[in-house]
């Protein structure tokens, strides 16, 4: 650890003032600010169930809306059951082929699907920038040999990429629903949490 190390001290990426200030403050571990989310209506307490499908069905209406949203939760194994939830009514809905391309959480990604690159890779350059872990894309075609073609999510742009298939298979998960962690630095316009455990 390092005195001088840069520290946050702003945030810019919030339009609220209100959020502004408890964002800094949950930062700090000063729970307090949780009376200010309780306050805006933006926590939603009940039993685990009732809220994983409160927090789904949040997710589903903003994604109906064109947002930019995320799913976070505490388990991989609860990420997982709602990227595969997620990915499967994208898919009834024809917003997803079915046959995809098998990633590393295990689910299969297809043209449509929303997913999120977890490594570093200079190699697969982008224009100026390259593929880096948490990166969010769209996939635009699943290949036969295992590789995904992909744009970045929300893009307006057609620039594509294609993520080898060695690289999909150790790298790519789904990315409608993330852990806490890994939803550090995320760009998004809304995030639903499931929070269960006293530690988070």
């Amino acid at each position: 650890h390092r005195d001088d190390a840069p520290e946050l001290t702003d945030v810019r990426r919030v339009r609220k003032e209100w959020e502004k200030q408890a964002s800094l403050g949950l930062r700090i571990g000063d729970t307090d600010v949780i009376d200010t989310y309780l306050d805006h209506d933006r926590i939603a307490p009940g039993r685990y169930e009732d809220i994983l499908e409160q927090a789904y069905q949040a997710w589903r209406a903003d994604q109906a809306e064109g947002k930019a949203s995320v799913l976070i939760a505490e388990a991989l194994d609860t990420v997982s059951e709602l990227n595969t939830r997620a990915r499967t009514d994208r898919v009834l809905a024809g917003d997803v082929a079915l046959d995809g391309v098998r990633l590393h959480d295990g689910n299969e990604a297809s043209r449509g699907d929303l997913v999120i690159t977890r490594n570093n890779d200079r190699r697969l350059a982008m224009g100026r920038g390259w593929v880096k872990n948490g990166d969010r894309w769209t996939v635009t075609r699943a290949n036969d040999d295992g590789s995904l073609t992909v744009r970045r999510a929300h893009s307006k742009g057609r620039i594509t990429i294609t993520l080898p298939a060695a690289y999909v298979s150790e790298h790519v998960e789904l990315g409608y629903a993330i852990t806490a962690h890994r939803a550090q630095g995320s760009t998004v316009d809304t995030a639903h949490a499931i929070v269960s455990s006293p530690e988070m």
